[in-house]
């Protein structure tokens, strides 16, 4: 409780209880007043003494600064981008449909691709005429995939035929 609540409060206490509230009013007035005047010139007072910057007791307001999501880094790479799909001619005579990270290939609707261990798997790619332009997860490995190669997969052989083998600047989101 500050001075002003002090003096009010002890002249609340000294004041009988059944005085009007005008009479009260009237009385708690000029203590009101002079308290004020008693502050005003301590401030005064400080200000010149202390200097105004340690004077005041509120804190300044923080300063809020605006969240704003960050940008994922992206980092492009030129690479040679072939495509695959689970057949034996593409995987092996032991194809199984299972990546080697432990996926199905129908994870993510088949939409991911195979890499160097340059990049771990769960690193998200964007392939250009891949995906729909939206990045891709790493999942899977492959004998020849070394260095700045990479396999998409396709669902069927037709379709990976019909991409290729092409040379494109490959976007890494990290």
């Amino acid at each position: 409780m500050g001075v002003a609540g002090t003096v009010v409060g002890r002249e609340a206490t000294q004041a009988p209880a059944v005085k009007p509230v005008a009479v009260q009013a009237a009385v708690a007035a000029p203590v009101i007043d002079e308290i004020e005047e008693a502050e005003l010139a301590a401030a005064k007072i400080a200000l010149e003494v202390i200097g105004p910057e340690l004077v005041q007791d509120v804190p300044a307001p923080a300063i809020v600064q605006p969240t704003v999501a960050a940008e994922p880094k992206a980092r492009t790479i030129e690479m040679e981008v072939t495509a695959y799909c689970a057949c034996k001619k593409c995987c092996g005579p032991k194809a199984q449909g299972i990546t080697a990270s432990g996926k199905h290939v129908s994870h993510n609707n088949g939409l991911f691709v195979a890499a160097d261990k340059q990049f771990k798997f769960g690193t998200k790619l964007l392939i250009p005429g891949y995906a729909a332009g939206k990045p891709v997860e790493v999942l899977d490995r492959g004998g020849a995939i070394k260095g700045n190669k990479l396999d998409v997969y396709f669902a069927s052989h037709q379709e990976a035929l019909k991409w290729g083998r092409q040379k494109l600047t490959v976007t890494v989101v990290e």
